[in-house]
């Protein structure tokens, strides 16, 4: 699967929560890279950050707390077409993608393989990942 950064919002979609990290900061280099990667230092108040998985998109939303870095927290959402039912399967899929990509950015310590063993010990990956 491939993740990719865009910047335009498709329309007539509805946003659906998938996943929350209320303390994205508890290891900095995670925020460092959602700051560095959506340019948040600059854009703080804008849009949630997009990306693009596989031809589906999914929102990042980025919490602020006072007196905390930004972001203090982020919301992974599916933008959904309509009314169209969510695919529950693909979704976990393409998050599990999100969460490889975002691994991969933030680079050492960090690594897909560790994160893939991890889901595999905890039996989380979804068997098409």
């Amino acid at each position: 699967m491939t993740v990719t950064r865009i910047t335009e919002r498709p329309s007539d979609t509805r946003s659906v929560p998938l996943l929350t990290d209320p303390d994205v900061g508890h290891y900095p280099e995670f925020a460092d890279f959602l700051v560095a990667t959506f340019d948040l230092m600059d854009k703080q108040l804008e849009a949630p950050g997009l990306l693009d998985v596989d031809g589906r998109v999914y929102e990042l939303i980025f919490i602020g707390r006072s007196g905390r870095p930004f972001p203090a927290g982020v919301e992974i959402a599916a933008l959904v077409p309509g009314l169209e039912p969510l695919d529950t399967s693909q979704t976990d899929q393409d998050l599990w993608a999100i969460l490889e990509w975002l691994v991969a950015g933030v680079g050492k310590p960090w690594s897909v393989e560790e994160l893939r063993t991890i889901g595999r010990i905890y039996r989380v990956i979804p068997t098409d990942s």
